[in-house]
């Protein structure tokens, strides 16, 4: 892979000497795949026995050129079998190789990336002349791990919509630690993101430090453009009138041409119905909750610019009728929404919306298409069932009156369309039929849904760098977005991360009832009442410590048990709870609260 291959499996690295593998042909039949004909097995390159590690040694050197060839072969059948492969032929048919192999070969391939693209970093950065002497990538190194390169990608696309194996098993522990802590301004984040190891295979990476490095590139690239209260330089910003009852017409008309100055500082003043100015300073609370209704509003798919994905998960893509609902302005309306998202990323709120899996993939400018009739199931789970039936039919395919047309049916209105020319003559035989399942497949995750995404896609792209969310498969992607929806919330890194204000502090009485409440809780009504503070059920990907603003608790006292309810400040992530007299009282009050969700109104 390099032309000094023989002297790195010596004594260049240790670690990387004991874990390189080599593959090796099993047998060969002619009548089968390629893929077919070659098993994987490994054996380490290091052993205790002086002797046989100078056998071994010598065998490395006289094969090292041949494994590497054969490494190519294999990635190269691997990759173009994956092209016709879909996932229940991984997953439940064990082909083209089982499970098993796959995850061997996944082993090996993250130990070979991490040495190709970090270790030795083989992919030129530089112009031939610039080069220092003892470069030593050689074309085909380059071409080897770019086929490994490319297959590792579509199993971990793969992945993300159904595990092939541990999440551990593609990372490399600690990588990208002691560089993010080198790192002082946005200039050196940015240096690192585009380094060849996170450019071509950021899955190597822990998605916790990815996070990280997401958020330090958003962090630093906003203080240069808003300045900081910190280092006392806050700019003024953009001053934004907004209309109760009007959120998302005044947004449109005040932010939608902004485009990339939508990275400035956001300064909202909220006025009622008579025209009168609310009081209140915006440092920040105020714009939290404007952008926290903006995104309710926009988002729901009562307005018709988005649906629902069938099956249950409720999660939404691009309604594919949007113009028949919002005429000529849908596009514009998708654009805005693009914004509106790339904006919540950028200053960290997080928000409710769930994104369809190949929406997100969209998202990211490198979506797959090869992976069209997989992710139809993520859309459409029933449809995706009568194509798998009509791909594994044993029969006549022609019994099933099929032409190469489909039924849409928008608003109660029915159109027939062709997906070739001429397709209502075209009958779907046994012969044409995987074309006629790539086409409905490409029509329903693409073609129907391409300019919303598109539109949607340009106006994110306007406030967050496309390169930025490439460091992220869609799971990924959506924790990014509304923070994690699994597991129980982390109640002491809430804890460690909560502010006390208006009299209160972390030894008072009433702070420890309250924490004694909240951890004997059920995790749904944990998460019921971070929904209440903070607007969200889900805490931000980094942890609460990245909370912005921090999750408060304000003192308010009272005389009586029954003088007031807990209720909350969501633009302020802040809880304001009264001094009950009990632990007892106060956990009634607190679930009663959350259930009838009591809000401002009973403050």
């Amino acid at each position: 892979l390099s032309s000094n291959l023989d002297e790195d499996c010596h004594l260049k690295n240790d670690t990387i000497r004991n874990q390189l593998k080599f593959f090796t042909v099993d047998r060969l039949k002619m009548n089968e795949m390629p893929i077919r004909a070659l098993k994987i097995f490994s054996s380490p390159c290091c052993t205790d026995d002086p002797t046989q590690k100078k056998q071994l040694s010598k065998r490395i050197e006289v094969e090292n050129n041949d494994a590497a060839v054969l490494l190519m072969v294999f990635s190269c059948c691997l990759f173009h079998t994956l092209v016709v492969t879909d996932d229940a032929d991984i997953y439940e048919a064990d082909e083209p190789i089982p499970k098993l192999h796959l995850r061997r070969y996944i082993n090996v391939m993250r130990k070979l990336l991490f040495r190709a693209c970090w270790l030795d970093e083989i992919f030129p950065t530089m112009s031939r002349q610039q080069r220092p002497h003892d470069w030593n990538s050689n074309f085909f190194g380059i071409s080897v791990i770019s086929a490994a390169v490319r297959i590792m990608k579509d199993l971990y696309d793969r992945s993300s919509r159904r595990p092939i194996c541990a999440p551990d098993l593609w990372v490399v522990e600690d990588l990208l630690d002691k560089e993010l802590a080198r790192c002082k301004g946005h200039e050196d984040y940015i240096a690192l993101l585009h380094s060849p190891l996170l450019r071509r295979c950021p899955f190597l990476v822990p998605f916790k430090r990815r996070l990280k490095l997401f958020d330090r590139l958003v962090t630093t690239d906003r203080v240069l453009k808003q300045g900081s209260n910190e280092t006392q330089n806050l700019k003024p910003g953009l001053h934004v009138r907004i209309l109760r009852g009007r959120i998302l017409e005044d947004g449109i008309a005040h932010l939608n041409s902004l485009g990339k100055n939508l990275r400035q500082r956001i300064v909202v003043s909220y006025y009622n119905q008579a025209g009168t100015i609310e009081t209140g300073l915006d440092v920040g609370g105020l714009f939290k909750e404007f952008w926290t209704d903006l995104s309710a509003l926009a988002f729901d798919p009562n307005y018709a610019l988005f649906r629902i994905t069938e099956g249950g998960d409720n999660c939404l893509y691009p309604n594919p009728s949007s113009e028949k609902a919002h005429g000529d302005d849908h596009l514009l309306l998708f654009g805005f929404l693009g914004r509106i998202l790339g904006k919540a990323l950028y200053e960290g709120i997080t928000i409710n919306p769930q994104f369809a899996h190949f929406f997100l993939a969209f998202l990211r400018g490198d979506y797959n298409f090869l992976h069209m009739l997989p992710d139809l199931r993520t859309m459409d789970s029933q449809l995706y069932q009568n194509l798998m039936f009509l791909k594994t039919y044993d029969g006549d395919a022609s019994d099933m009156s099929l032409t190469f047309t489909i039924l849409t049916d928008d608003f109660g209105s029915s159109e027939e369309k062709a997906l070739i020319p001429n397709g209502a003559n075209v009958e779907v035989t046994n012969n044409n039929k995987q074309r006629y399942i790539g086409l409905v497949a490409k029509y329903y995750v693409c073609d129907r849904i391409r300019l919303q995404s598109e539109a949607f896609t340009r106006g994110l792209w306007e406030v967050i760098d496309s390169s930025w969310l490439r460091l992220f498969d869609p799971n990924e992607l959506q924790v990014l977005i509304s923070g994690s929806s699994e597991g129980k919330l982390d109640i002491s890194d809430l804890r460690a991360h909560t502010r006390y204000v208006a009299g209160y502090t972390v030894l008072d009485v009433n702070i420890i009832r309250f924490w004694s409440v909240v951890s004997k809780m059920p995790s749904k009504s944990q998460r019921d009442l971070l929904r209440f503070v903070t607007s969200c059920e889900r805490p931000p990907p980094l942890g609460f410590g990245s909370m912005n603003p921090p999750f408060t608790i304000q003192r308010i006292s009272i005389a009586n048990d029954d003088d007031k309810l807990p209720s909350a400040s969501t633009c302020f992530n802040t809880l304001k709870l009264p001094t009950y007299s009990s632990e007892k009282v106060l956990r009634a009050k607190l679930v009663y609260a959350i259930e009838s969700g009591s809000g401002f109104e009973l403050t």
